[in-house]
């Protein structure tokens, strides 16, 4: 799906007065990125338009482990407005050395991707198709990159498996 059109910086409201467009800038926080992947909070930036039209600026994205491949859930964006059980947002990305890699939103702004590298310093660029997005903007965070475990569950987990 893609968002195709223009809008001038304002533009007469029908009770007279001025709308005037807005962008937000957003970074993707470590909660919503798959533990193997590595980041530059810099550098991982994503747009929002108008408070819900989610546009991908300058994320980019490589393994920890180096691996050459990756699949399955590695980003969590804004969760879509329209639900569709078809898979409509999806779309094929490209690394910096050129290799394709393929990715799905789910209903809940789950990034799916798959594809492999040319190298370990090799990075894919996450340039999405714009889509608009749920307000208030809905994430779905990654368990393990969620605020600390407190000492007294770690324990009581150990004790458990024991």
């Amino acid at each position: 799906m893609s968002i195709v059109g223009y809008q001038s910086n304002t533009t007469q409201a029908q009770g007279g007065g001025l709308i005037v467009n807005t962008q937000r800038e957003l970074s993707v926080p470590p909660n919503h990125l798959n533990p193997d992947l590595f980041h530059s909070p810099a550098r991982n930036i994503y747009a929002v338009i108008n408070e819900n039209i989610v546009i991908g600026k300058d994320i980019r994205l490589r393994t920890r482990s180096g691996a050459k491949e990756i699949a399955g859930w590695q980003v969590s964006l804004p969760a879509p407005l329209v639900k569709n059980p078809q898979g409509e947002y999806t779309g094929t990305l490209l690394s910096r050395e050129g290799k394709p890699f393929f990715y799905a939103i789910d209903d809940d702004g789950r990034v799916f991707m798959s594809g492999k590298f040319n190298s370990p310093e090799d990075e894919v660029i996450l340039n999405i198709n714009p889509y608009i997005a749920e307000l208030p903007l809905k994430y779905r965070s990654f368990l393990d990159r969620e605020a600390p475990v407190p000492a007294k569950r770690r324990v009581a987990k150990k004790e458990a498996k024991l």
